[in-house]
């Protein structure tokens, strides 16, 4: 099931979530980021780095909606950190009480009963590395990239699903619901062997939404507590070291040095010594996020700031609630499990593919591979690599497809039949392509920098500047130079410059002067046919006229003669 994705459409191929993903575990097609599932630790970054905020996560919200219709108990199971988003505390569980839930239990509890299973873990097992297991992500990222160190994760549920099993053997038919400020916790409960002990994972953001929609303020509301609190062991847990400490005693004791790493670079890091061997015997308190589970990836837009969590985090530690709430009970219930290897099995490639590919992203020598790291990926290579396995495309090079772009800008430039100049914003010659030079009969460098009225009087080209708005296919007459161009100008705000092109129609208007001078003359010659020809005609008529009038006088006479010899 994919729970994390990016919505489509909103992707402007930017690639700053392939730079954050400490996996790689972002493919494109059609331009469109999509997370691969079997590769990603679920760690949000991505998410935080995209800048058109496109992310499409997997919403809860639904099932709890419709868990409120039912007649079933719906337990919010809070995660330790919720204390550093609210000054009122006492006001969040109110409003969580004014959204419909019936009983507010603090994890910290599940988190103290966890910690008792690690403190006894370590004295039973004594390994040489321990690792804490309560960070999906630092699970995910072992698990798949770090497989030969999974054997060191502390085999002990997260303090999420304990305090969901101590839930539901209370009362199997309860309907859980964990709210946090992390991600990754939506995948856990779909893991196997975990299912149905949490029914719906909520984040800080979305039960701030629910608030906002109920017009609730928990800050301004009275205060409640929480049916079931924790101890001081367990509200450390969002601090950094915070788990740690709890059974520092006992670590210090088998001979164990205690980190604390945050953030998934450093976690990466500490990973690679672990397996380099380097390291003493140590437990290893890891966790995702910068500052820890105060700062995962979901906390709402507007909220107060990190550091102010961690002191109402830490002023929580220290001062509980008023009344303390019931204990939840462990008795007999199992927080054991198992984190089995799932390795990312990643092909490999023959050096040949390599420089193949390579040489299609315009890399054919070492010295073209930049390892800018534009593209997301930290070397050429392994961006090869990624081009091979499906999971990166050659177009997302970036001084790739810069230095094509500008190659094909230097095709069309230097090949162009019209003559093409570029003016800065004195009207002085920058560049000018072979086309003009030829045409003009002069090298570009002998020119550049000089007016361009040296070889052109103006014609439109201070209007635009001023103006700031093109002129485009307009025939003009350059008649200092014996041309006629069809010429447009454009004017370019960004570089402030001006873009002359002219296409010269020198000789078409010439051959169409001349042809116009041909029907001219032709019409003329036809005028003077068409009058001889009527001339001619009405002399002839003429002609016809007389000889017709003599012979009808002719014959007229000649019948009176007969009619005269008849009588």
């Amino acid at each position: 099931m994919q729970l994390i994705n990016f919505r489509e459409a909103n992707c402007k191929n930017c690639y700053r979530c392939v730079r954050a993903c400490p996996v790689k575990a972002i493919r494109f097609q059609d331009h469109q980021a999509i997370i691969d599932d079997s590769r990603c630790i679920a760690c949000g970054q991505c998410f935080l780095a995209c800048p058109q905020n496109a992310r499409d996560i997997q919403s809860d919200l639904p099932k709890l909606r419709k868990a409120f219709e039912t007649e079933k108990t719906v337990v919010a199971l809070i995660a330790p950190s919720f204390s550093g988003f609210y000054r009122n505390k006492g006001g969040f569980i109110h409003g969580l009480k004014e959204l419909g839930f019936s009983k507010v239990v603090e994890v910290s509890s599940g988190a103290d009963e966890v910690t008792r299973a690690y403190e006894r873990y370590i004295e039973e097992e004594n390994p040489l590395y321990a690792i804490s297991s309560c960070c999906p992500t630092v699970n995910l990222i072992i698990r798949r990239y770090y497989e030969d160190l999974s054997d060191f994760l502390i085999p002990v549920v997260s303090p999420m699903l304990a305090t969901g099993k101590a839930v539901k053997a209370q009362d199997r038919e309860s309907y859980t619901v964990f709210i946090s400020p992390c991600l990754s916790k939506k995948c856990e409960p779909l893991t196997f062997g975990n299912e149905g002990t949490v029914d719906a994972v909520i984040t800080m953001e979305e039960i701030c939404q629910m608030f906002t929609e109920r017009n609730l303020d928990p800050e301004a509301l009275s205060p409640f507590t929480p049916e079931v609190s924790g101890d001081l062991l367990g509200k450390k847990y969002p601090l950094k070291g915070g788990i740690g400490e709890g059974f520092e005693g006992t670590l210090t004791a088998k001979g164990y040095d205690i980190l604390h790493v945050e953030g998934i670079s450093q976690v990466k890091e500490v990973l690679e010594e672990l397996q380099s061997g380097s390291l003493s015997r140590t437990f290893l308190d890891l966790n995702a996020c910068h500052e820890s589970c105060i700062s995962g990836p979901c906390i709402p837009k507007k909220t107060i700031s990190t550091f102010l969590r961690k002191q109402l985090v830490k002023k929580h530690v220290k001062s509980g609630w008023p009344d303390k709430g019931a204990v939840l009970s462990f008795s007999g219930i199992d927080l054991t499990t198992t984190y089995m290897k799932n390795p990312v099995r990643k092909k490999q490639f023959s050096e040949k593919e390599i420089l193949s590919t390579l040489g299609r992203m315009g890399k054919r020598k070492p010295k073209d591979e930049l390892d800018c790291g534009a593209c997301g990926y930290d070397s050429c290579r392994e961006k090869a690599r990624a081009v091979l396995e499906g999971m990166s495309d050659v177009e997302m090079c970036m001084p790739f497809m810069r230095t094509r772009a500008e190659h094909m800008n230097d095709i069309i430039f230097y090949n162009s039949p019209n003559m093409i100049f570029i003016l800065d914003e004195d009207l002085c010659i920058t560049q000018m392509n072979p086309s003009a030079e030829i045409t003009f009969k002069v090298k570009a460098d002998e020119v550049r920098n000089l007016p361009i009225q040296f070889l052109l009087e103006d014609q439109g080209f201070s209007r635009v500047k001023t103006s700031g708005y093109n002129d485009l296919n307009r025939r003009i007459i350059y008649e200092e130079a014996g041309l006629i161009v069809m010429q447009s100008i454009l004017f370019l705000p960004k570089d402030n410059q001006i873009l002359v092109i002219m296409s010269d129609i020198t000789e078409e208007e010439n051959r169409r002067q001349e042809l116009q001078t041909m029907k001219e003359n032709t019409i003329a010659i036809t005028n003077k046919v068409i009058e001889k020809q009527m001339r001619v005609a009405h002399e002839i008529a003429s002609l016809l006229g007389e000889t017709t009038a003599e012979t009808k006088i002719a014959l007229n006479r000649l019948k009176e003669i007969v009619q005269e010899e008849g009588s």
